[in-house]
């Protein structure tokens, strides 16, 4: 064996070494989430062109999951590493829109929220299987 193929041999070897702590890291950092969920109430939220407005503005933010509007306010799934229940209101506002009300949980998201977010995270689970 010649020193140059030792030198390949080692350079090789410390490449693999680097990537599998890449994928390791990427991996821990997408385990990383705190997904949070917002319940904001706005004022005159009924106006289909005003929903619009809003739902365009929020999913703008980055970390954003989900959102639904139901029963008078805005319903908002995200990810607490990427935004904040703040970003989220100040989205609203720059709309020209009020806040009357807001509220954030980490346990209890709206039911249709969870089902989606739950068959979300199992697509991508089965897509992460395939793929390693």
């Amino acid at each position: 064996m010649t020193i140059t193929w030792r030198i390949h041999e080692l350079a090789v070897a410390r490449a693999n070494t680097l990537e599998d702590m890449n994928e390791e890291s990427t991996h821990a950092e997408s385990t990383l989430t705190e997904t949070m969920v917002a319940r904001i109430e706005i004022q005159e939220l009924g106006d289909p062109a005003n929903q619009k407005q809003i739902t365009d503005a929020v999913q703008a933010l980055d970390g954003v999951i989900e959102f639904k509007i139901e029963k008078g306010a805005l319903h908002v799934s995200y990810d607490a590493l990427g935004t904040t229940e703040k970003k989220i209101e100040e989205a609203i506002r720059s709309t020209g829109n009020t806040v009357k009300a807001a509220a954030t949980d980490t346990e209890t998201p709206h039911p249709d929220l969870l089902a989606h977010a739950n068959m979300n995270q199992a697509q991508k689970d089965a897509h992460d299987d395939e793929s390693a």
